[in-house]
């Protein structure tokens, strides 16, 4: 993908289906003004890649092929992550603590990632300038289906940590219902199971982020939202525990090639199978 924000790519001309694809944890960028300096010690640097979801671009970035818009950012989530509410985050005397909100300030044991406080203010500025434009990209591109067709579908896609998503292979999250017809999570779990995929629904923790949540409006907008967690452990050669290591480390995994591409066929056929779905939905 290039390096453009929000990154947007769209099918080629007569290809278009209704489904927005979105890749929230896509990027493994710092801010262009971040340097190793600023970090509270220099191995700290290496959260940019580890924070974003591992190898999420080789399963969902070119489905633009597919026919689906694809909408992502290239930067990582530890400065923006725009799958969480926008006031997600503590403040106090105008400094910002958080640990895994809207921003990334402090490890989970409460160590600082960086050597100076960030000031209410600058996150202020940083969420003007990368997160209202991911929400506004969101919500013109949905727009522009829903005219088109009359509805839509936004897939939200992820690759999950193994230690959180443990022996979970694919989870589809739908806040037990709430954002997508029964019918459009059922065929998407059907494809993954068909090529030999463990599939879960609604597991704890995996219901559905802020962007699921926001725009998954079925009856009032008809806009359908499905959140699609793939195990990262399935896109490796390494065990899960190593796989964990080595990304703290700022070393990439090796990747399971032919898992990936299996994978990657599935989503394509989700893609491709969703959209009559969808219209047989609102064919009333």
């Amino acid at each position: 993908m290039e390096r453009s924000f929000p990154i947007v790519r769209r099918p080629a001309p007569g290809t278009r289906t209704p489904v927005l694809v979105s890749v929230p944890h896509y990027g493994t960028e710092p801010l262009p003004h971040i340097t190793r300096d600023d970090y509270r010690e220099p191995w700290f640097e290496t959260f940019a890649y580890g924070f974003a979801d591992t190898f999420v671009g080789d399963l969902y970035a070119d489905l633009f092929t597919d026919g689906a818009t694809v909408l992502a950012t290239p930067f990582s989530r530890m400065f923006v992550d725009v799958n969480r509410r926008r006031d997600d985050f503590e403040h106090s005397d105008g400094e910002v603590r958080s640990t895994r909100g809207v921003v990334r300030t402090h490890t989970m044991r409460d160590a600082p990632i960086f050597a100076r406080p960030l000031s209410l203010a600058d996150l202020e500025e940083r969420l003007r300038a990368l997160y209202d434009p991911y929400y506004s990209a969101l919500e013109r591109l949905l727009a522009e289906l829903c005219q088109a067709y009359g509805a839509a579908l936004l897939l939200d896609g992820h690759t999950g940590s193994p230690r959180r998503m443990k022996d979970h292979q694919v989870i589809i999250g739908t806040r037990h219902a709430a954002t997508c017809a029964p019918e459009l999570a059922a065929t998407a779990a059907a494809i993954f199971t068909r090529h030999g995929f463990e599939v879960h629904q609604n597991v704890s923790g995996y219901t559905g982020g802020n962007i699921v949540a926001t725009y998954g409006q079925p009856e009032s907008r008809r806009v359908h939202a499905l959140q699609l967690e793939i195990n990262a452990s399935l896109l490796t050669t390494t065990t899960g525990e190593e796989l964990i290591a080595q990304v703290k480390r700022g070393e990439r995994p090796e990747k399971a090639e032919a898992s990936i591409a299996r994978i990657r066929r599935c989503l394509g056929e989700v893609v491709a199978a969703l959209p009559p779905v969808l219209a047989s939905v609102h064919a009333s």
